[in-house]
């Protein structure tokens, strides 16, 4: 299972969790855009309580990735999000961000962004530290 193999599902509307593809120690959630989910943890309960909560709003819901921006273990996904309000019928087309962090082709952490330029920055701090932990082992 690959990245794009996550987000055909997800561009479906198929959020069943593919742990096929999430490493053991696997983080994910919102961040802070998302007033009442915000947060990255360790969360492997399914059905998922935080993911359900966010969905159980939505008739439909969909998030499709419109391009791959990768840095070394650190992936920003542009996504396009799509959904229909439950009860008001109100539909959403509206873009955001992915950021994932990888390692041996496995998923560690993932952030949902509504800003991808935020998302963007955050993703650059994270090769930062990527970088600063090789650079440490170099002199190791």
């Amino acid at each position: 299972m690959t990245l794009a193999d996550v987000y055909e599902r997800w561009s479906v509307g198929d959020w069943t969790p593919r742990f096929e593809f999430y490493a053991d120690d696997m983080e994910w959630g919102w961040s802070d855009e998302f007033p009442g989910i915000a947060g990255v943890f360790h969360d492997t309960e399914t059905p998922n309580r935080r993911l359900q909560a966010w969905l159980c709003e939505w008739d439909s819901w969909q998030c499709e990735a419109e391009d791959y921006v990768r840095f070394a273990g650190v992936v920003v996904v542009l996504t396009r999000y799509r959904g229909r309000g439950r009860g008001s019928g109100v539909e959403v087309d509206v873009e955001g961000a992915h950021v994932w962090r990888l390692r041996d082709g496995k998923a560690v952490r993932l952030e949902v962004f509504a800003d991808r330029e935020r998302a963007l920055r955050v993703a650059a701090d994270l090769v930062q530290d990527l970088v600063d932990d090789l650079a440490l082992s170099a002199k190791g």
